[in-house]
């Protein structure tokens, strides 16, 4: 079945700061899609710095390569930097292919996925990726978030948002001032 994306984000820094160690990468080329969210470790420049890098390597990396290799390159792309927890979906039309290593959460709504999350930290340590796949149906949404968006959030309640709208009413009601925030919408519709 032929699909496109509806795709929408909004970070900011920790409430005082110019710098954000949060990041986004969301590129689409034809039936594929990446969906990244990246939060480097603590706040401020140093932080931004490795986000910036992640962002980097995640623009010019091929879409067509393995996911696996690709978190093992992010993970030497970031070494010497401090570091980062990310999580990166993989989309090929329906079909699902995740990694995430640290706490950035990843939610899935409109099909049962195992996401299970990686312990470790690019850049330092993580000693394995566990790559999670699953068939999306049609209209499924996925969600990810850095810790700056509080875990109690009401996903559920939000869920006939647009991707923009819950973007917007994650970062306006459920963000924690204390820390860089990010929200990322992807929702998988069949075209016509």
């Amino acid at each position: 079945m032929p699909v496109s994306y509806v795709m929408a984000h909004r970070t900011l820094p920790k409430q005082g700061e110019f710098a954000n160690g949060d990041a986004v990468v969301l590129r689409i080329e034809g039936e594929v899609a990446l969906v990244a969210a990246i939060d480097a470790l603590g706040h401020g420049e140093l932080a931004e710095h490795a986000a910036h890098k992640a962002v980097a390597f995640l623009e010019a990396w091929p879409l067509s390569e393995d996911l696996r290799d690709g978190m093992q390159g992010l993970h030497e792309v970031l070494r010497g930097s401090r570091g980062a927890a990310a999580s990166v979906c993989l989309l090929r039309g329906q079909e699902l292919v995740f990694c995430g290593v640290g706490n950035v959460e990843v939610r899935c709504f409109g099909t049962k996925a195992p996401i299970l999350l990686s312990p470790g930290v690019l850049g330092a340590r993580v000693q394995q990726f566990r790559m999670c796949r699953a068939t999306l149906a049609d209209g499924s949404r996925l969600v990810l978030y850095s810790d700056g968006i509080s875990h109690r959030a009401p996903f559920e309640a939000l869920h006939p948002l647009d991707p923009e709208g819950l973007c917007e009413e994650l970062i306006r009601n459920h963000r924690k001032t204390s820390d860089d925030a990010t929200a990322v919408v992807c929702d998988l519709r069949a075209k016509a």
